[in-house]
């Protein structure tokens, strides 16, 4: 089947699901459908079922929790598929760059390139295809405009024209359609990036080593990089040690802290850790990034370097159980998911750096694998309810629960606050009981008004329902 129908059917399934529809069971089936378009065409490059896998498991993971945060997590998965669908072996950061390519500017780059080269038996096919659709739509056009212009000269002409109902053609609708028609044009005829993939497939991971007579020529160079870098990272070893021994103190200090107290002990710490890490980053790629990682008296600095990497991880494990201390005391909120979050990712990196020195790997090995790690800590995120986990937890394990935050997420924990509401109706505020009702039912409208396609997990378990209000 030509391109350009499979590109139009394509668009009219993508409208039906989801013209004037939120997201839900529809990305389900969209994702389906795109999957099986791409493995049906003929390609030299096959398409990877185990990323082809993990897209379709990102819209299963909106149809359960259709969260801002799980759609976001899917359209990016949507990008690296569209990417390794056009070379599977391509890095993941390059997979999404020619994913977003693709995505947004495939019509745009063909067109350039059909105006530069020759054009081939097969793309005189499709230049026919698009021949014909171009005079169609300009044949249609000037029907109408010339139907306008007979109908004042021709009573008969004039009535039949006036029978004529075109209400049901809607121009958003249309324009909707003709975007789905782009993008599924886009999938199914993507641009190759072929020099981009060859770049990323000659560099290996590992640094080469230089023949013995370059050393010995840059023995001078490598010693006085040597002594800067060991001075340099010994020195900073020792003022964070230092640090580090002032943290111990004051996390040992039986005190209560208040609110701002926390946050702040907090906060700076992860300022801190901020700081550390870029720098700690910074110098590992400039000492290691050539000939003295394969200099004989290197030894020095690598240890003071794995050093380094071992007080920041130190460092990291405190700011942790700060941030532990202040959830215990004040609850769980998004904002200090996201210190844990970025405490993991550091981490993390830092176990890379470490690798990195240790294996004599090159700086793409570094974007390789913290992007990767990046990718798959974003699709594990995805896959847990955060409103319901926040809301569970300061309901359960905080005294004095901040409710009027917890109303304030998203609606997934609708269900909870009104049946904790239900129990504890005396402990609630009556304007915040009043809140709760409100967002409840709130939920529970939207929810029956959806159409088949914005179903989600909530509404085939709870619609059919009949909670009793109080």
């Amino acid at each position: 089947m030509n391109i350009h129908i499979k590109s139009i059917l394509s668009a009219i399934a993508f409208s039906l699901l989801f013209y004037g529809k939120s997201f839900g069971l529809n990305l389900v089936l969209i994702s389906i459908l795109t999957v099986v378009l791409l493995t049906t065409l003929k390609r030299e490059n096959r398409v990877s079922w185990w990323y082809s896998s993990l897209y379709i498991l990102t819209a299963i993971l909106v149809f359960l929790n259709p969260s801002g945060f799980t759609i976001f997590v899917h359209f990016m998965t949507l990008i690296v598929f569209i990417g390794k669908s056009i070379s599977s072996k391509s890095s993941l950061y390059i997979s999404w760059f020619i994913g977003t390519l693709n995505l947004l500017f495939s019509s745009l780059i063909r067109l350039s390139e059909n105006k530069s080269k020759e054009k081939s038996h097969s793309k005189k096919t499709s230049t026919k295809t698009i021949n014909y659709i171009t005079g169609g739509t300009i044949a249609v056009f000037l029907i109408g405009v010339f139907s306008l212009l007979y109908k004042d000269a021709n009573p008969v002409f004039g009535n039949l024209i006036a029978q004529i109902d075109l209400s049901f053609i809607s121009i958003p609708w249309l324009l909707f359609t003709f975007l789905g028609y782009l993008l599924f044009l886009h999938l199914l005829q993507p641009f190759n990036a072929a020099e981009l993939i060859d770049f990323d497939a000659k560099r290996g991971n590992s640094l080469e080593k230089p023949v013995e007579l370059v050393l010995i020529q840059n023995k001078k160079k490598l010693e006085r990089e040597h002594t800067i870098g060991s001075m340099v990272f010994g020195a900073l070893n020792l003022l964070l040690l230092f640090f580090l021994i002032t943290d111990v103190l004051y996390l040992l200090q039986e005190t209560d802290l208040t609110n701002a107290d926390y946050s702040k002990s907090v906060h700076q710490g992860i300022y801190a850790l901020v700081f550390s890490i870029v720098c700690a980053i910074a110098l590992i790629l400039y000492f290691f990034r050539g000939n003295l990682n394969f200099y004989e008296n290197n030894k020095q600095i690598k240890k003071l370097t794995f050093l380094w990497v071992i007080l920041n991880t130190i460092l990291v494990l405190f700011t942790a159980y700060k941030n532990y201390s202040y959830i215990e005391a004040l609850g769980l909120t998004y904002k200090r998911i996201g210190v844990l979050v970025y405490l993991v990712l550091t981490l993390t990196g830092l176990v890379i750096a470490f690798i990195k020195v240790a294996q004599i790997k090159n700086f793409i090995f570094l974007v390789r694998t913290n992007i990767a790690a990046v990718f798959a800590f974003l699709i594990i995120s995805a896959a847990i309810p955060w409103d319901k986990i926040i809301t569970s937890y300061n309901l359960a394990a905080i005294k004095n629960t901040d409710i009027e935050y917890l109303i304030n997420l998203g609606d997934s924990n609708s269900l909870q606050l009104y049946h904790y509401v239900k129990k504890n109706r005396a402990q609630v505020a009556t304007p915040l009981s009043t809140a709760i009702i409100e967002k409840y039912h709130s939920y529970k409208t939207k929810q029956v008004e959806k159409t088949w396609q914005e179903y989600t997990l909530y509404h085939v378990l709870n619609t059919h329902k009949n909670d009793h209000t109080f």
